[in-house]
């Protein structure tokens, strides 16, 4: 049997209960050159648009990224779900803009790197759930025309650079991966609802994101990638030489909330110094081409089922 444990709302009345209630990790970001963050009815909305702002390393990713000061407990056995209604826009996005770089494990960097992106990596509102003890996260990638569910657990060079490798809880190439589930379209300019559930038990455990309360993807085993598993997925992006991974079911006793506006052009595994052989370099030029996001947040919502 389930019993409801917690259902309550995280939203903010004014701009200052937000501050009180969401912290900036990684500084103002965008919003160190324009500050357009604004509660109004309820809403919160915070755009770039262009972004402005730009580094040739994996922190050009977060143009703006808050997270709750709160963290929510996982049960043992039951599920922890957030939820939140999006609108968002992302002008200047150009369908498969192709971006150019250079691999820099060669001399003068003479190896160029070509990609073609979707419209999520150049520009995005983004909605997640993150494990801070393991470095897990889910995303939902929401932009003007589609919508895209990422999973990835973070390498402890980005949560925790003074970590040795030595260590037990250390999360290298063979833990790491960033992997982008599923994409699909959506009309620009309407509200949805996205969530983002985790489930888990004393042997596996899962993770769901839902799209206006219906199932858009799944993913088992939660920690091991994708292509690992034999799963089908988008193909963006393959795990490092087949990462074994690690489940992480017992691990992930706390989660926090995240949002913010986002832009993913590197090329995985995003520099990481135990790849240098795939590292990219890629100019401002290429970061920055005239894109930008606008989102508008409302009803922040957590709930808690345990069996």
């Amino acid at each position: 049997m389930s019993t409801l444990l917690k259902s309550h709302s995280y939203d903010s009345a004014t701009l200052a209960e937000y501050a009180s209630k969401w912290d900036l990790p990684m500084g103002l970001g965008e919003m160190a050159v324009y500050d357009s963050r604004l509660v109004e009815d309820g809403v919160f909305s915070v755009e770039a648009v262009p972004f402005q702002t730009g580094a040739d390393a994996i922190f050009d990713h977060a143009k703006y990224f808050a997270i709750s000061h709160d963290s929510f407990p996982m049960p043992k056995n039951g599920s922890l779900q957030f939820s939140v209604d999006i609108r968002a826009t992302t002008p200047g996005t150009q369908p498969g803009r192709v971006i150019r770089g250079s691999y820099t494990d060669t001399p003068n960097c003479e190896r160029s790197y070509v990609q073609p992106t979707i419209e999520g990596q150049q520009a995005a509102v983004m909605f997640n759930m993150t494990s801070v003890e393991t470095g897990q996260v889910f995303d939902w990638f929401v932009s003007g025309s589609s919508v895209f569910a990422l999973i990835e657990r973070l390498p402890s060079n980005v949560t925790q650079p003074k970590l040795p490798a030595s260590d037990s809880s250390y999360v290298g190439l063979a833990k790491a991966y960033t992997q982008i589930v599923k994409s699909a379209p959506v009309k620009p300019g309407e509200i949805h609802t996205y969530a983002i559930r985790y489930t888990r038990d004393a042997t596996q455990s899962s993770v769901e994101f839902l799209l206006d309360g219906d199932p858009f993807a799944r993913v088992d085993r939660v920690g091991i990638p994708l292509d690992t598993q034999g799963a089908l997925y988008t193909g963006l992006y393959p795990s490092y030489h087949g990462a074994p991974g690690e489940e992480l079911a017992q691990r992930m006793d706390t989660f926090v909330i995240g949002h913010g506006l986002y832009s993913v052009l590197d090329a995985f595994p995003f520099q990481h110094p135990g790849a240098p052989e795939l590292a990219v370099s890629i100019p401002l030029s290429e970061r920055l081409f005239g894109q930008g996001a606008r989102g508008e947040f409302s009803n922040f919502d957590v709930t808690t089922d345990s069996d």
